[in-house]
This record gives structure tokens, C-alpha cells and sequence, in this order.
């Protein structure tokens, strides 16, 4: 239970957890973060029939502190819970009734409790509670985007674990929003069994007030604009949650961020001083909602609203000239390449390394036509004939390195009748280090991870993370498929790998990925690419393949058919 400066609200939602029905052994966990209204002291206080740990925190945010809690909590499940959530007694066993027939997690039911003060926005609270319940008993659970909340979620802890916890980028400063949608996701994404406990009730005593409400929701609209830079294929249904597509919706997204701080403040004076005093009339509400949504597309568009398109990332392999047929395609002389690099940056086209690239998949803001460097396999003719032009042009790179074949040769492809190519070695990849370059993984032995087995596609993705670490090389752990290949499989067991991205081979832009950082789209660069190609490639719009958008739906409706209890 994280709980920030609302020291009478913690006590009384924690006094409630000493009536729960437990169907097993249990503990709480409370993390103070940066309270200075003596809630830890208060909580050390209280007695319960279950051990209570309270952990104190600088202010970091509710995902710091929820992942703070989860790291010192002992159990098989975690329950999440929020500071204001007076729990019924069957909580418990609502939750352990659905964890136990098979789920990996639930949400639960949060009406207003009847003793909060009464407010502008209790009834709007109310409202939604009331129709998002009847919303998921009648369609049999099936979660909605704004059904992905915290502030009742159960989960399995060796899944959160694996999920890496809630992505603090949301909450930095103890901003508001975003971080339970993300988190949870991040987890349907990768198959998680996620479903609505509609017998788990806790009631939220609503205290928050209307001024409170708009700075929520103006941070809400910062952290919503790195949700979609981190997930693009939610844009979409955020906007329409927050009426991008009504007529004063498109207005208020267009004019609200163009509004000055000051006439801002004047517009909206009188609207708030009627919301404090009490005054719940239509009109009052109408033009309180107005302001509420305005709030939240000032925030978006403070944080970078609906960015640029995001970073290019090129793929290349050797930097060489070889005349054969299965492999020449794909090997890139130098003087094409210096010809190709030259061309990007005279279009304006800033050179990124991967630490900016992962920051950037978190959330962080890059410079417009940020361009980035891979190259794959990892053959010798980057030392000698790549290096030495990028290193005179400031430029960095990222070589992705197949663990088993360091020094080797490329077997994968003299199989198919191609001629040896020499990879580096570990010494020479410790001078590449030296000069600026980064390596990640490309797999043990550049198999074809979506026809291996499940024990092969382990260690395929694991060996690297071992295998070059002990050879003395600082390893990135992020992943090249082998081949471009990926499905929902390879994409779930890498992130459980542990890697914190994979790059694909699709000739797309990285910001029109609807995967995310486990298919992160390269534009593939071969033998013929002129360095005008190249460039058009770099800035044309993002198109996605019919066969792709067909795969999507198909994942779609699998997982709306999971969360409602059915199987295709």
C-alpha cells in the first residue's frame, strides 16, 4: 500500500484490513512516500492480526513505492492496494477465488464509500463506478484500457517479477498517472490472464478536491504522452477516452495548450470557485468537465503530446564488397556506407547511441530525425572498415553479436552455400568497446527462434547474457532476431530473458511499432540502397504491411475472447 501526506485516510483504510477474511498467511507492506505528516509513525503504531512492515521513501511516485513494497513483500501473490480503499472482508477470498481457477491476476470492484464528503465529483466517481461494473458483469470481465487500474490488483509475484514491476519514467516526482496501464499492458501483451473480481469490493473514500483533481489530470495528460510514445498502438483509445473525436474535444486538444498560463487561470477562476463552494449544477458540472478535460491536453501536449515520428534504426552487416549471390545483398561496401552517412546527416538527421534509444523507449524525448546505428552478426570489416569512418564523424553504433561464434565464421550462411566471413573476436570487440561501440546479443547460434522448440528458444536467448559477460565484454541486453524473425512466443520468452529490447527487420519507423521494445522496426539497408533511397526511406511515413495488421487482429481477438472466459 503506497500512501503520500494523507496520514487520517491511511488509518482509517488500514483499521478496515483488520476485519479481512485471510484464506492464507498474509502481511501488509506500507511505503510512506516522502510523507511528512507522521503516517509512518502512525502506521507503526497500529496494531493487525498480520505482520505490518512500513518502509519510508524520498517521494518518488506511486510506481517507486509499489515497486518498493512488492521488493520487500515475502508471498506468492501481491495485492496492491491504494491508501483510500476500505477493504470488505471478503477481499481476500474474492481474489484467491479467481487466482485460484487459473488467472495470473484480477481487478477488483471500487465503489465510493458512503462517508465520503459529497462533492462536485462524487457523483461523476459514482457514475463510473456504477456503469463500469455493469459494463464488465455483462460482458463476463472482458477489461477495457481504462479498466487497468491499481488500485485493487492482485497478482502473481513471480510474474511481476518477471514484467520488471511498474516503469517509474510515469511517476518521477511523484507525478500522477499512467503507470497501472502501462504495467498492466505490458502483462495482457505478453499473455497474462487478467480478470475482473467482481465479489472483490473495496470502497474508495473519496477526498480529493476539485483543485486536486485538475493538477491530476493535467498530470495525467504528461504521462499519457509517454504511454504513447511507449505503446503507439494506444493513441488511438486514449483519445477517444478523452473525446478527441467530439467537436469541443478536437477544440479543446487544438486551443487548450495554446492558452495562456495567465488567461488560463482567469477562464477557469470562476468555474473552480463554484466546484469548492459546493455548486453542482449542470452547468457548473458541464463547464468543470470541460476544464478537467482542457487540463489533461495541456499536460498532453506539455510532455510532448503526439510526438514526431520517432528515431530511424538502421540495419546493416558487413561492411565489405562480396560478390556472391546469398550473401552480397546484404554486405554494404565502405565507401557506400560513408556515401550513406554522409547523406542522413546532411538531411538532419541527429546520430543517437543505444543508451538514448532505451531512454527514449521509457518515455524520454529525442531530437526530430534522431537516427541510430545496428549492425548484425558482427563481422570483422566493421574494425578496419567501418570504425574508422564513423569514429571521424562523432557517430556511434551497435553491434549484435552471435555468442557462440566470436571469432568464427558465419555458419548460418555458408550452409546455404555462402563464402566464410570472418567475425570479430573477443579482442577485437574489446577495442570496438574502446572506440565507442556498444554490443548486444543476436542469439547463441543465429537460429530461427520461431521454428525452435521452447528449451532451444531459452537458451538461445539466454547463452549471450552469459556466454560474452564472462568473455570480459560489457554486453547491453538487448536482442537482433536472427533472420528478422518473431512471434508472440519469442517475443514473451525474450522479455522474460531479461532483455530491455529486440529489434526486428520490417523497413518501418520505430514509433509506428505495435509491439513495442520486443519488435522495435529497422530499416534494412542492402547493397542497393542508394544513399537518396535511403534518406526517402528514412522520412517516409510509417506503412505497415496488411499481413501485419491481419496478425494483430487475430492477437486481438484471442485475447478479448481469453479475458471473457472463451477459447477460439
Amino acid at each position: 500500500m503506497p500512501t503520500y501526506q494523507r496520514r487520517d485516510v491511511l488509518l482509517q483504510t488500514l483499521t478496515s484490513l483488520g476485519g479481512l477474511d485471510t484464506p492464507w498467511p498474509v502481511e501488509l507492506v506500507v511505503v510512506v512516500d516522502g510523507s511528512t505528516d507522521g503516517s509512518a509513525e502512525a502506521a507503526r503504531a497500529l496494531t493487525l492480526p498480520f505482520p505490518v512492515t512500513v518502509v519510508e521513501q524520498p517521494n518518488g511516485g506511486a510506481a517507486a513505492a509499489r515497486n518498493n513494497g512488492a521488493a520487500h513483500a515475502r508471498g506468492e501473490y501481491l495485492l496492491f492496494l491504494d491508501d483510500d480503499m476500505v477493504a470488505d472482508p471478503r477481499l481476500l477470498v474474492e481474489h484467491d477465488a479467481v487466482l485460484g481457477d487459473g488467472a495470473d491476476g484480477a481487478v477488483g470492484h471500487i465503489p465510493v464509500h458512503p462517508d465520503s464528503p459529497p462533492t462536485l465529483l462524487t457523483p461523476g466517481v459514482e457514475r463510473w463506478v456504477r456503469l463500469r461494473h455493469e459494463r464488465l458483469t455483462r460482458t463476463r470481465g472482458r477489461l477495457a484500457l481504462g479498466d487497468l487500474l491499481t488500485g485493487q490488483l492482485s497478482v502473481r509475484a513471480d510474474l511481476f517479477a518477471a514484467a520488471g514491476g511498474f516503469d517509474e519514467h510515469f511517476n518521477e516526482g511523484g507525478s500522477f498517472g499512467a503507470e497501472d496501464t502501462d504495467f498492466l499492458h505490458r502483462l495482457i501483451e505478453t499473455g497474462a490472464d487478467i480478470r475482473y473480481a467482481p465479489g472483490a469490493v473495496s470502497h474508495q473514500r473519496y477526498v480529493v478536491t476539485p483543485d486536486q483533481y485538475l493538477r491530476q489530470w493535467r498530470q495525467g495528460g504528461r504521462a499519457d504522452a509517454v504511454l504513447v510514445r511507449k505503446h503507439p498502438s494506444l493513441a488511438a483509445m486514449l483519445a477517444a477516452q478523452h473525446g478527441a473525436g467530439t467537436p469541443v474535444g478536437r477544440l479543446l486538444r487544438r486551443w487548450a495548450p495554446a492558452v495562456p498560463g495567465r488567461a488560463g487561470r482567469a477562464l477557469a477562476g470562476p468555474v473552480v470557485a463554484r466546484a469548492r463552494s459546493g455548486s453542482a449544477d449542470l452547468l457548473t458540472r458541464w463547464l468543470f468537465t470541460r476544464l478537467r478535460d482542457a487540463q489533461y491536453w495541456r499536460g498532453f501536449a506539455e510532455a510532448g503530446g503526439s510526438a514526431p515520428a520517432g528515431p530511424v534504426v538502421l540495419a546493416y552487416h558487413a561492411v565489405e564488397d562480396v560478390d556472391d549471390a546469398v550473401v552480397g545483398p546484404w554486405c554494404v561496401g565502405p565507401e557506400l556506407l560513408e556515401r550513406h552517412l554522409d547523406a542522413l546527416t546532411g538531411a538532419g538527421f541527429t546520430w543517437i547511441d543505444l543508451a538514448q534509444f532505451l531512454a527514449y523507449l521509457d518515455g524520454a524525448a529525442l531530437p526530430p530525425r534522431s537516427a541510430m546505428l545496428t549492425f548484425d552478426d558482427g563481422y570483422a570489416s566493421l574494425l578496419h572498415a567501418a570504425a574508422p569512418l564513423l569514429e571521424r564523424r562523432g557517430i556511434p553504433a551497435v553491434v549484435l553479436l552471435v555468442s557462440d561464434q566470436i571469432g568464427g565464421r558465419n555458419d548460418w550462411d555458408t550452409r546455404r552455400g555462402a563464402p566464410e566471413l570472418q567475425l570479430l573476436t573477443a579482442q577485437q570487440l574489446h577495442e570496438l568497446t574502446g572506440r565507442g561501440w556498444t554490443l548486444g546479443a543476436h542469439s547463441r547460434t543465429h537460429a530461427h527462434l520461431v521454428h525452435a522448440d521452447d528449451a532451444t528458444l531459452a537458451d538461445e536467448l539466454a547463452a549471450p547474457l552469459a556466454d560474452l559477460p564472462a568473455l570480459g565484454l560489457p554486453l547491453e541486453p538487448v536482442l537482433a532476431y536472427p533472420h528478422g524473425e518473431h512471434d508472440a512466443r519469442v517475443r514473451a520468452a525474450t522479455r522474460r530473458a531479461g532483455y530491455a529490447a529486440a529489434f526486428a527487420l520490417e523497413g518501418r519507423r520505430s514509433s509506428t511499432s505495435s509491439r513495442g521494445r520486443f519488435a522495435v522496426p529497422r530499416v534494412e539497408v542492402r547493397r542497393d540502397t542508394t544513399p537518396e533511397q535511403l534518406v526517402a526511406a528514412a522520412l517516409a511515413p510509417a506503412r505497415r504491411p496488411v499481413q501485419e495488421i491481419e496478425r494483430e487482429l487475430r492477437g486481438v481477438a484471442r485475447r478479448l475472447l481469453a479475458l471473457a472466459g472463451r477459447r477460439p
